[in-house]
């Protein structure tokens, strides 16, 4: 659906831009709001949760790379988004033209990160660290998401004849 999304045109391109920095670095929307360039430097992230105050630093994939695109000056915030009612209509205008019928908040994006990271493999405490929790507790619930991976590894057990 992330690939779905990319080609699909959206009436604002920094919500756009946004949403999919969210989803490959599990930022939430206050601190996408707030980023500048001086929290970038040499491929890598270092911010501050909003929600906690946690510091976070990680480095950058690829893609989130390409869509900060080129640096600017250091103090300078590097999305200008508009207000959250006119987010959520994009996003949902987005969906529909991507004929991706789901509720999607801003939030998702940070969902996202999150269960992209645990489908390839990362675990639990280095994802809680990269999102800014304290702890692993919260990050326990999108655990929950992978139950139809687990039902379909335990299909791929092959048969015994007994």
């Amino acid at each position: 659906e992330l690939q779905i999304l990319a080609k699909t045109i959206i009436g604002n391109q920094e919500v756009k831009r946004a949403f999919l920095l969210a989803c490959f670095t599990g930022l939430g929307e206050k601190e996408i709001r707030q980023l500048t360039w001086k929290q970038v430097a040499d491929g890598r992230l270092n911010t501050q949760r909003a929600k906690n105050g946690q510091k976070v630093s990680s480095k950058l994939p690829t893609t989130a790379l390409r869509l900060l695109g080129p640096s600017g000056p250091k103090d300078k915030k590097i999305f200008s988004l508009p207000s959250d009612v006119a987010i959520s209509k994009n996003l949902k205008t987005w969906m529909n033209r991507a004929k991706i019928d789901k509720h999607i908040t801003f939030y998702c994006g940070r969902h996202t990160f999150a269960v992209m990271n645990l489908r390839e493999g990362a675990n639990l405490k280095t994802i809680s660290k990269l999102m800014g929790h304290k702890s692993t507790v919260p990050t326990n619930k999108y655990l929950n998401y992978l139950d139809a991976e687990k039902d379909q590894a335990m299909d791929n057990l092959p048969e015994l004849d007994l």
